[in-house]
């Protein structure tokens, strides 16, 4: 605080005191918008995150030994797709989240084999974070019958 004397008296800190409190607005505003793009920030970080968790989970299953024919990445044997179930899948890939998995038949076949693992009931009801990855596949019926599908994967926290 300063003091200064003039010919019509004396000044005090009271003229100081608007000087001060606007700037103890700006930190205050400054403060506040810095921890709430921090929190953007860590929000956006955990998505991602997530995203990748799930898309490494999608690759495991492509690759999941009960499910492919012969350690052929992608490549899905009807035969074992019928006898594997979710617990199994849950069990063996150890993910950190909800899921559901869906093979579609996208072939031109008469006989489409489908197989599907989880229930999408939980993923509206308890969905924070919810990502949908698609993979080309393909389903091995025999050595003469290949049939074009996809994978799809969701998870849900």
């Amino acid at each position: 605080m300063r003091k200064l004397t003039r010919e019509k008296g004396t000044s005090g800190f009271f003229e100081e005191l608007f000087l001060f409190a606007v700037v103890s607005v700006l930190f205050v505003a400054t403060l506040l918008v810095a921890v709430y793009y921090g929190g953007v920030k860590a929000q956006e970080y955990e998505k991602v995150q997530f995203v990748n968790e799930v898309y490494n989970f999608a690759l495991k299953v492509r690759g999941y030994q009960p499910l492919i024919h012969d350690t052929v990445e992608g490549m899905f044997d009807y035969h074992k797709i019928k006898s594997v179930t979710y617990d199994e899948l849950a069990k063996d890939l150890v993910p950190g989240f909800k899921f559901y998995i869906a093979v579609y038949d996208v072939s031109d076949y008469a006989m489409h084999y489908n197989a599907t693992w989880g229930n999408l009931k939980d993923s509206n009801t308890y969905g924070y974070y919810k990502v949908v990855i698609t993979y080309p596949v393909d389903i091995w019926v025999s050595d003469h019958e290949i049939h074009a599908a996809k994978m799809e994967v969701i998870g849900w926290k």
